[in-house]
């Protein structure tokens, strides 16, 4: 079932963040106490945001971040998944393996809404929310 976890709540907010600071580098450090994460937790995802591409790390003794892509083209889907977090709303809409899949009629209801999710998910992009 689907669950905001800190994970997903954090790697929004940082994102967010720093597309309202006009994508300039950002300290990590920075970051971690504007935002009141864990400065460790936080590497972590932007570790994993990195890989994506969303952000652009710059590696040294202080740490630095900044968007990897342009704010029109990083959606909140895009940032979720880059995070290894679930998206399913429904353990039926998870890769289509429920045991009953063949004989539940909410099969195709959970379906349904797990494609309109994604799909709201993927129009919400960065550059809508700051505006």
């Amino acid at each position: 079932m689907l669950k905001i976890s800190k994970k997903w709540w954090y790697a929004l907010k940082a994102t967010i963040y720093i597309a309202e600071n006009n994508n300039e580098l950002i300290k990590i450090s920075d970051l971690s106490n504007n935002l009141n994460i864990s400065e460790s937790l936080l590497r972590r995802i932007i570790s994993d945001l990195d890989k994506s591409g969303i952000l652009m790390t710059i590696k040294g003794r202080v740490g630095w971040v900044k968007l990897g892509l342009d704010i029109k083209n990083i959606s909140v889907y895009d940032i979720l998944n880059s995070v290894w977090e679930e998206l399913w709303i429904s353990n039926c809409t998870k890769w289509l393996m429920c045991e009953n899949l063949n004989n539940c009629s909410t099969t195709d209801l959970f379906w349904n809404l797990q494609k309109s999710f994604n799909w709201i998910l993927k129009l919400q992009t960065l550059e809508k929310i700051i505006k």
